[in-house]
């Protein structure tokens, strides 16, 4: 179901795609965040929500009711998952320019797609454009700021994307529509209903255009709350996983020089991911029991098998965590 207002905006630049599901106590703040850039031009906020099981569709409409000329909303009758809602609503969109902002995230610079608008316009080679981040721990508060440098890659971009060394956040990236039309099939997004958005369409595009990440802090990503893309039990994980990997086979089926699908080291990709939500959640015993899966020396593997090791880890990660967050907060007053 498509719900629009004759008022809707005529002519956006900038189309802004927020896929929802539940999260009704966060999604305000995604869409207010949107409303209140500062920018020079048009958009339209096309927002699909996925079936949501709380009050989210009621929010949502208040919102369509109060921003006609700005929100549009699409509502799913069953739930198709994030990449296929995710294409769904690009299919929707208008604008010369596509950001994503996923609802329990948002933008705390005011100025970011005005910004990122202007380096677009002012470099046609580059195809996406992103920014640094910081995430919100929703249960205590605590904000940590995340700088991506710019980094030389031995890999092809394609293959730096798809092992991981990419270091990007989804919700502060903005496309030239363009590309995303020209090289990602967003039909088969919805045909295989795909759970993820973000890391296949970067590999979609990866040999097609430049990326560029613009030194500056526009968006906050929401931790604490559970979803298919962070969840906080092993068992979920596992299940996305084995989701996934239809997804990996697609995209290695698609670029097969630059990919060739490797069912073991998938596997050993999934007990890497397993091992850091051990760390996460701070159990010693699971990471012992993961890091031996794993056929690599890396520090966090060495560590997972020797518990003062394992401690010392999460510790150092903290605290590095805490320095990043205080050298910004002082580079912000001064």
């Amino acid at each position: 179901m498509i719900i629009k207002s004759v008022l809707f905006v005529e002519h956006p630049l900038v189309s802004v795609v927020i896929p929802s599901y539940n999260r009704a106590n966060t999604v305000s703040q995604t869409i207010d965040s949107i409303l209140n850039q500062k920018c020079n031009f048009e958009i339209e906020i096309v927002i699909g929500d996925d079936c949501s099981t709380d009050n989210a569709r009621g929010v949502l409409l208040e919102y369509q009711n109060k921003y006609p000329q700005h929100i549009i909303l699409l509502f799913h009758d069953k739930n198709i998952g994030l990449g296929a809602n995710w294409a769904s609503c690009v299919k929707m969109c208008r604008g010369k320019y596509l950001a994503n902002c996923d609802n329990d995230d948002y933008w705390h610079n005011e100025n970011k797609l005005q910004e990122q608008i202007d380096f677009l316009d002012n470099n046609p080679d580059v195809g996406m454009v992103h920014t640094n981040y910081r995430t919100l721990d929703r249960k205590t508060g605590e904000i940590n700021e995340f700088i991506i440098h710019d980094t030389k890659y031995v890999e092809s971009i394609i293959w730096a994307n798809f092992i991981g060394k990419f270091k990007c956040c989804n919700s502060s990236v903005v496309y030239k529509k363009l590309v995303i039309d020209e090289n990602v099939n967003l039909d088969d997004y919805i045909k295989y209903q795909f759970t993820l958005q973000d890391w296949n369409t970067w590999i979609n595009i990866a040999n097609f255009t430049t990326f560029y990440c613009l030194p500056l802090s526009t968006t906050t990503v929401g931790v604490a709350t559970e979803s298919i893309t962070r969840p906080k039990e092993y068992n979920i994980l596992i299940q996305r996983f084995d989701s996934e990997k239809r997804m990996y086979k697609y995209l290695c089926d698609l670029f097969p020089h630059d990919l060739p699908f490797d069912e073991k080291g998938y596997d050993s990709y999934v007990f890497y991911s397993l091992l850091n939500l051990a760390y996460q959640r701070k159990d010693f015993r699971r990471a012992k029991e993961l890091g031996k899966e794993i056929n690599n020396k890396s520090l966090k593997v060495l560590c997972s098998q020797h518990r003062i090791l394992f401690w010392i880890f999460v510790s150092l990660k903290r605290i590095k965590n805490n320095l990043i967050n205080k050298a910004y907060h002082l580079k912000t007053i001064y």
